[in-house]
């Protein structure tokens, strides 16, 4: 959420017109990024004899999961939880483009 914010200030400042949808897009792509991920991670989490138990397989799920005690239930709720944050920015893209070219029709 904090990232979504951020970009659109930083696009808004730039100029960009519909920041707020601009905004959206690039954390869908971060989101997707991290939901590969993560799914990257989980899958190989369920065959431990591969990697000597079970590990970390990649640096961006690493950001996202850290240092605690690790499950393949913990990597599969993360995984599931970034499924839901990808498909909840997809749904809003749409919506907020939309809110967007009526307020931008309106204002001007």
């Amino acid at each position: 959420m904090v990232f979504v914010i951020a970009s659109i200030l930083v696009i808004q400042r730039m100029g960009i017109k519909n920041p707020f949808s601009k905004g959206i897009g690039l954390a869908i792509a971060v989101s997707i990024l991290a939901a590969i991920s993560l799914a990257q991670n989980y899958t190989q989490s369920l065959i431990p004899e591969a990697n000597d138990g079970i590990s970390i397989s990649n640096v961006i799920a690493y950001w996202i999961i850290g240092e605690p005690r690790w499950s393949q239930e913990m990597f599969k709720n993360f995984f599931e939880q970034s499924i839901y944050i990808s498909l909840f920015l997809i749904v809003s893209y749409p919506i907020t483009l939309m809110l967007e070219s009526k307020l931008g029709r309106n204002s001007a």
